[in-house]
């Protein structure tokens, strides 16, 4: 009897915790797009085996790290450089377009870079340039096709702040856009201009008069802060990559093979889920410290969970069991506690998709009992010696930044508001939109 043929086609192929979604280089890209997407800079695609150390095989003082929660669509169409670093739940999409990113990079939690998002195709192939020595920041939107800031000689401090909005447009190197800004179709911020929080920049006038009111110079105080933040995480790219390779610090990485040491020591489940702190060179805090969650007889302890349904690292401390903070996060939460700074959660009632706690500047984060957060919110914690605190049962709203800032019990903070050092009574409600800066309304989101 004639045995019947059995046709195996090949499904999607698994990229550690993301899915590769095309089959190989682009076909609307000539091969002279190609090599100059991959050479003019170099940079390398976004594909196997170049996650999460970018490229395969290279010492972590010289890779890219891309946190494996991260998402990345079309990835031969997505070039990053050397020495980057893309943070969890970060979204690179390529679809129908490319992103380029450069070296010397940070792509923060939860920033989304869409290439094409409308799937235009046509003979000019959408594109996001982003170039070396860019911070684009928590929860930020990059939508093509955009430049941000430049390559090589032409590059210089070029920052996206968190929430903000770039809509097919040009950041020049050396200009800033503030949080929950969003700069529109066609406009061009010059170097040395900083867009105002939660302006709304639609023409070149506006980008580059300061007398409209919706653009100031860049200062001294917003390069220092600016250095300061990408350092520290560039610092824990490095951490990272020496984490997932095996470091003696954290001890070798569990169901490696001792025979095998170095770049070639790799091991997933040392960088997903709630998991450890990374060592050198990322000394805010002692290697191996990770998330700590209560136990019944021993009090906190802490939790390596490779499954956890967020991103949880470093001095993070939860008085709600494990079980009961994992059903109640929403999905692509990052939780990063990772440069020296405790954050302290009561529990959590719910948040939404993509919400970011983080304490980057050096300060304290405490959240209470039965917090709340919206889809896309943003929670950071404020400079070295402050404390945040916000109280039980408080509702921050979706889009919004909350930053260096504290709220009383029972406090409500609207959609897209932006609040940075302010503190509110107990019972506050913040309405949508609403701009508080060092406890003074000062304006309102434009968009």
């Amino acid at each position: 009897m004639k045995r019947r043929s059995t046709a195996l086609r090949p499904g999607g192929e698994g990229l550690e915790t993301r899915r590769l979604l095309t089959s190989g280089w682009p076909s609307y890209l000539s091969p002279a797009e190609l090599r100059s997407l991959l050479n003019e800079p170099l940079g390398y695609p976004v594909v196997r085996p170049n996650t999460p150390v970018l490229p395969f095989g290279v010492a972590a003082r010289d890779a890219t790290y891309i946190d494996p929660s991260a998402c990345v669509t079309n990835g031969y169409a997505v070039i990053v450089g050397t020495r980057s670093f893309i943070g969890p739940y970060a979204k690179l999409n390529a679809t129908d377009g490319v992103v380029k990113i450069g070296g010397g990079t940070t792509i923060l939690d939860n920033a989304s870079i869409t290439a094409n998002p409308t799937h235009t195709k046509g003979a000019a192939v959408p594109e996001v340039r982003i170039g070396d020595g860019v911070e684009v920041g928590y929860g930020a939107v990059v939508t093509g096709p955009a430049v941000i800031g430049g390559f090589g000689a032409a590059s210089q401090p070029t920052s996206i702040g968190a929430g903000a909005v770039i809509d097919d447009a040009t950041i020049e190197p050396g200009a800033f856009v503030s949080s929950q800004a969003r700069v529109g179709p066609g406009v061009t911020v010059p170097a040395g201009m900083r867009v105002l929080a939660g302006a709304n920049v639609t023409t070149n006038a506006e980008a580059t008069d300061p007398a409209l009111g919706k653009v100031t110079p860049v200062t001294e105080a917003d390069l220092a802060e600016f250095g300061r933040s990408i350092t520290a995480n560039l610092q824990l790219g490095v951490g990272y990559i020496t984490l997932y390779q095996g470091q003696s610090s954290t001890g070798v990485s569990p169901g490696s093979l001792p025979s095998r040491a170095g770049i070639f020591n790799g091991n997933l489940s040392t960088i997903l889920g709630s998991n450890v702190q990374p060592g050198p060179p990322a000394t805010f805090l002692p290697p191996g410290t990770a998330p700590k969650y209560p136990t019944p007889h021993r009090g906190l302890a802490q939790g390596v969970l490779v499954g956890f349904p967020a991103r949880a690292t470093g001095n993070a401390s939860f008085l709600q069991r494990a079980r009961f903070v994992a059903s109640n996060v929403g999905r692509r939460n990052a939780i990063r506690a990772d440069q020296g700074q405790p954050i302290t959660i009561g529990s959590i009632a719910r948040t939404g998709y993509g919400v970011t706690l983080n304490a980057p500047n050096g300060g304290s984060l405490a959240i209470g009992q039965r917090f709340i957060a919206g889809d896309g919110a943003v929670i950071l914690g404020g400079a070295t010696g402050t404390n945040s605190v916000i109280g039980d049962d408080v509702n921050v709203g979706a889009g919004a930044v909350v930053q260096g800032s504290s709220l009383g019990a029972g406090s409500t903070v609207g959609p897209l508001a932006y609040l940075v050092n302010s503190s509110f009574p107990d019972g506050t409600h913040i309405p949508a939109g609403a701009i508080y800066v060092d406890n003074a309304l000062v304006g309102q989101v434009g968009r």
